[in-house]
């Protein structure tokens, strides 16, 4: 696949991890985001001082100037305009991060990858989405969240039509394992055959 790289996103719950293991049993350097945000939010001073701003310092660790991850999840659960302020303040870094470290061929786990606007590192962009009742029902039995968590969490996203939209590719969900990496092995076929690409 050359030097390829893929950024990979989807809503709440469509299996977007599923198809990053795919991925890396077909060659890719498999990337998730969720790795780099802790190295970010625990090792930027700018990030921890834009927290104090926001929140106090009663999210940082006096002693150990650690972020305290539990408190910081309780103040963004009583401010819903905080979660977007976190992710405006943390994102840059993350891309640093995670750009620094980036081999080829190559995807990245980036559930905001529009929201961020981190779609112009990549080649392409690939959208995973399942129905409405497939995300709630994997919400419900693997994360534990009630319906209503669920609506709340996906009103803090782009809709996922429009995701779709903005997508190269998009591929659904709504099956087995078996299905999904079918269409993933679909898509790399074609990517093999048409190899022009952007970026």
């Amino acid at each position: 696949m050359g030097s390829i790289r893929i950024g990979l996103t989807g809503g709440l719950c469509c299996g977007k991890s599923k198809a990053l293991e795919i991925f890396a049993l077909h060659g890719f350097e498999a990337v998730d985001l969720a790795r780099y945000l802790h190295e970010a939010l625990q090792g930027s001073d700018r990030i921890k001082s834009g927290l104090r701003r926001r929140f106090g310092d009663d999210c940082v660790d006096a002693g150990s100037g650690q972020v305290l991850s539990d408190k910081l999840s309780r103040l963004l659960s009583q401010d819903v305009s905080a979660q977007s302020y976190l992710e405006n303040l943390i994102y840059p870094e993350v891309e640093l991060l995670w750009t620094r470290d980036l081999s080829i061929p190559s995807v990245v786990e980036i559930p905001l990858l529009f929201e961020q606007h981190l779609e112009k590192n990549f080649h392409y962009s690939l959208c995973i989405y399942s129905s409405y009742a497939q995300q709630l029902r994997r919400a419900e039995e693997f994360r534990g969240w009630s319906q209503i968590e669920f609506n709340a969490k996906m009103q803090q996203q782009m809709p996922l039509l429009e995701k779709i939209f903005r997508s190269d590719f998009a591929i659904g969900n709504n099956g087995t394992l078996l299905q999904l990496e079918r269409q993933i092995q679909q898509l790399l076929r074609f990517l093999r055959a048409n190899p022009q690409r952007r970026g």
